[in-house]
Formats: structure tokens, C-alpha cells, sequence
């Protein structure tokens, strides 16, 4: 107390004084009051998020769809164009198709005003919010907006939200095509009025397609991500931000996002079966998705816990490194009392990090062995499908005795061929050996005196090569003689 008085005295406010017990009200009702307008301050800033959202919406439709960027479209999907649905129909349902196709991708980002700071990816608030989201400030409001929403509702490209998750038929099923009768069905005609009427439905739309999507994504990051029957039992939180990114969601899947798609998942695409904590996949070797057990509820809550007790780990060692630090930097600065209390909050912390080690340990264990009681129940089922289907191939061989029937009768058959082939041949005039051997002989007779005058021919050619030359040779020498006469012949007549 008395170092905290001489620090007020170097400030040079003299000796605190102790707060009067007026001062001590004021300063609560200061407190008080100021938390009031806090509070009015947060209410008023909350309104912002619906601000930034309607013009969020309009820049995001204008900058992502190639429609809303040429001047000229632009007036014309703004402006009001329900009369050409009789001067020009194919423009008309054009202009329809171009909003509806904005409207779903806008959903998809999540720009699409919902009410508190929710943002949905797979339903459309259709409401007066929409249509000032929608605001240009040039064009003002879309004037067609009503048509817009009701064409998609009779399209079925838009499902309101209750029919959606009532209905127990699945959309691919001939009863969702939007007919008529249909839509009476559904009870949308109490919706949408009268069909000339420019009112605009305020519901809320489930957009199919972005549905669809998602579902489609959501199962091949599963199947690519599944390692052991434990993946495919988790709560709804654990759902929601295991498939949030895979999804390119920025933000957690919102509650009605994840009921329109467990819905989907369940009736459309019989993959998951699911309550109001824990969701299944099914298994590639069930037809249909088994009911959730209470074995199921307590695996999916012992994830939970043991990812809550890990996050719970990691801020008590940042806790303890900063209170480390604490402690050294009051040291270093002579403040012993500083450093003692970040001590003392140190080892605070460690104990209770070293308590959340215990607590995980048990249950990782716990975890682990029902997860292995997974693997033991995964097998035997594939086991009792594997016998099952080598009794339904056994019974159309008809077992062993049905097998070696067969058998029998092939050798049967086999053993009558051989004999009719028996009795074929002994019919048969056998070839005289005789007559076979002299011509036999005769062939071998006539290729030996073809060689033979070949041979000879041969011969013959040789030969006269031969005695060519010998003429020739002697020719020459005669030639040389006469030559070598005449020679010295010539010398004898020259005189001395």
C-alpha cells in the first residue's frame, strides 16, 4: 500500500485518498449507465450486418453474374418486364432463368440478408429485406421480383422450407414434378395466391440445386476422408464443421442449413440416418442406413469431449508460457511480488493441464474401445453378408450333391460320345495298307529320278565349262608359237 501511494505522489497527485462511499456510487452508477449505452451502442451496430448485407448482395450479383454487367440487360431485368410474357415469351422466361441463377449462387456465397447475423447457404429469405437487398441505385428495386420467386416455386427450383422438410416423398419422385396438381399437393397455392397476383410471397425457399451441390460434395470428401467405422458417427457440431470447409462455406453450417441437408441426405439420397444430436453413414454393405444406437450417441460424445479437452489443453500452455513470461519480466524488473503471483498462476495451470492429460487419457482409451468394438461389429456383419451370399450361390449349384450330379452326367455324356464315335468308325470301309504302301513307294520313286536328272544336268554343264577353257588354252599356245617362229625368221634375212 505504501509503494502505491508514493507512485500516486511521483505522479504528483499528492496522497490518494480513499473514495468517499458518494464516489464509489457515482462510479458505479457510471459503470451502470455506461454499459447501458453499450448496449444501445451494440443494438444500433447491429443493424450494420443488414446494411452491409443489402449492398453485399447487389455487388456480388453484379460483379459475379455476366447478365447483370451489360447496361442495356441491366435496365431490362430491373425494369418491368411481365408483359412479355405474351409480346415475348422466350425473353420473358430468359429473364427469369438469369435471376433465378443469381439468386441461387448469391445463396450459395452466403450473401443473401437472413435474419440476425446468420448466414445461410441453402435457403432464400423471401421477404421485402430481399427486394431492398436487391436495391440498385440506379434501377431501384428488381419490379419483377415476385414473378421471380414464383416461377421458381412452381419450377420446383424452390421449395418452400416447410414442405421441404415435411414431405416424406423424395424429390426425384414423379409426385415432385411442378404440375398443377402438384403444387395443390404441396399446399403452395395458398402461398402464391392467385396466379396473376404481383404480392411476394414471404417464405422461406429451400434452393434445390445448391442442395444437390453440397450433398454431391459432402459425400466424396466422406468417402475420401473415411478411415474406421467411427468417422461415420458424429454430433451435429462436429458435422457442421467437419464439412463447412470441404463445402468452400467461409463460416459453420447454420442450423437451418444442416436440417435441410440431413433431410436431403436421409429421404432424397438414403446415405445418413440422423436425430436431434447425432448423425450416421451408412455402411457400403447396408441397403439403408441403420437407426441411431445409444452405443452411436456416446462414440459421437466421446469425440466431442476428447477435441473439447484437447482444445482446453492448448490454452493452458499458452497460459503457462505467458505466465512464464510474466514471471522473468518481473524479475528482470525488480518486481518480486509480480513475479511470485505468475509463478503461483503458473503452477495453477499446470495442474490443471496435467488434470485435462488424465481426463483425455481416459477418455482416448474409453474412445479407442469402442471404436475397436466398431471394427469387431463392421466385420462380422461383412462376414454374416459374405455367408449369406456363398449359401444363395451354394443353393443355385445345389450343394455338393447338386454339384457332383453334374459331374456325373457330364462324364455320362462324355462316355456316349466316345462310343458313338466308336461305332462310326467300325462301320467305316478301312483303307487297304497295301495299295498305301506301293504308292507311297512310288511317290519316293519318282522324286529320286527328278533329283537324279537334276544332278545330272549339273554334270553335264561343268563339263562343258571345262573343255571351253582347255580350247582356249590351247589356241594361245599355238598363237605364241607361230609368233616367236616369225620372230626369228625376221632376223635371219637381215645381211651381215
Amino acid at each position: 500500500m505504501k509503494r502505491k501511494l508514493l507512485a500516486e505522489d511521483d505522479k504528483g497527485g499528492g496522497p490518494a485518498k480513499k473514495p468517499s462511499l458518494i464516489d464509489r456510487c457515482g462510479y458505479r452508477r457510471k459503470v451502470l449507465f455506461g454499459r447501458v449505452r453499450d448496449r444501445s451502442n451494440a443494438a444500433a451496430l447491429v443493424r450494420i450486418p443488414d446494411t452491409m448485407a443489402e449492398q453485399e448482395l447487389t455487388q456480388f450479383i453484379l460483379a459475379n453474374e455476366e447478365a447483370f454487367q451489360s447496361r442495356g440487360r441491366l435496365t431490362s431485368l430491373y425494369a418491368d418486364f411481365s408483359s412479355q410474357i405474351h409480346t415475348n415469351p422466350e425473353g420473358y422466361q430468359a429473364n427469369l432463368a438469369v435471376w433465378r441463377k443469381a439468386l441461387a449462387n448469391a445463396a450459395r456465397a452466403g450473401v443473401v440478408p437472413a435474419p440476425g447475423s446468420v448466414r445461410n447457404h441453402l435457403t432464400i429469405h423471401s421477404n421485402p429485406d430481399l427486394a431492398r437487398a436487391l436495391q440498385h441505385n440506379d434501377h431501384g428495386m428488381p419490379t419483377c421480383l415476385s414473378a421471380i420467386i414464383r416461377d421458381a416455386i412452381r419450377k420446383g427450383d424452390f421449395v418452400p422450407l416447410k414442405e421441404w422438410q415435411t414431405s416424406r416423398v423424395p424429390i426425384y419422385k414423379s409426385s415432385w414434378i411442378p404440375t398443377v396438381s402438384g403444387v395443390v399437393q404441396w399446399g403452395i397455392h395458398k402461398l402464391l395466391g392467385p396466379l396473376n397476383s404481383t404480392k411476394l410471397p414471404e417464405v422461406n425457399l429451400v434452393v434445390v440445386k445448391n442442395v444437390e451441390d453440397a450433398a454431391e460434395q459432402l459425400m466424396k470428401h466422406y468417402k475420401a476422408s473415411y478411415t474406421s467405422p467411427a468417422d461415420r458417427v458424429l454430433t451435429r457440431s462436429a458435422f457442421s464443421k467437419r464439412f463447412s470447409k470441404p463445402l468452400g462455406y467461409k463460416s459453420s453450417l447454420s442450423s437451418e442449413d444442416l436440417d435441410v441437408l440431413l433431410t436431403h441426405l436421409t429421404r432424397d439420397r438414403n446415405e445418413v440416418s440422423f436425430d436431434n444430436e447425432t448423425i450416421k453413414f451408412k455402411l457400403e454393405t447396408e441397403a439403408t442406413p441403420l437407426p441411431i444406437s445409444q452405443e452411436d450417441t456416446i462414440l459421437a460424445r466421446l469425440r466431442d469431449s476428447v477435441e473439447r479437452v484437447h482444445a482446453e489443453m492448448s490454452v493452458l500452455q499458452l497460459r503457462i508460457e505467458s505466465c512464464q513470461a510474466a514471471a522473468k519480466e518481473a524479475v528482470e524488473a525488480k518486481q518480486m511480488i509480480r513475479a511470485k503471483t505468475a509463478l503461483r498462476s503458473r503452477k495453477l495451470t499446470e495442474s490443471a493441464l496435467s488434470h485435462r492429460a488424465k481426463i483425455v487419457l481416459q477418455l482416448e482409451e474409453t474412445y479407442e474401445k469402442l471404436q475397436e468394438g466398431q471394427i469387431q461389429v463392421e466385420t462380422v456383419e461383412v462376414m454374416k453378408a459374405g455367408a449369406a451370399a456363398l449359401k444363395i450361390l451354394h443353393n443355385k449349384v445345389g450343394g455338393a450333391e447338386g454339384v457332383q450330379g453334374v459331374v456325373d452326367s457330364v462324364k455320362e455324356q462324355m462316355d456316349m460320345t466316345n462310343e458313338i464315335n466308336n461305332i462310326i468308325n467300325e462301320t467305316a470301309t478301312p483303307a487297304d495298307e497295301g495299295e498305301i504302301d506301293e504308292e507311297f513307294e512310288a511317290l519316293e520313286r519318282a522324286e529320286r529320278e527328278k533329283l537324279e536328272q537334276q544332278e545330272a544336268h549339273k554334270t553335264a554343264g561343268r563339263l562343258a565349262e571345262l573343255d571351253e577353257t582347255s580350247t582356249s588354252f590351247s589356241q594361245l599356245t599355238v598363237d605364241q608359237n607361230e609368233d616367236a617362229a616369225e620372230k626369228v625368221k625376221k632376223r635371219t634375212l637381215v645381211p651381215a
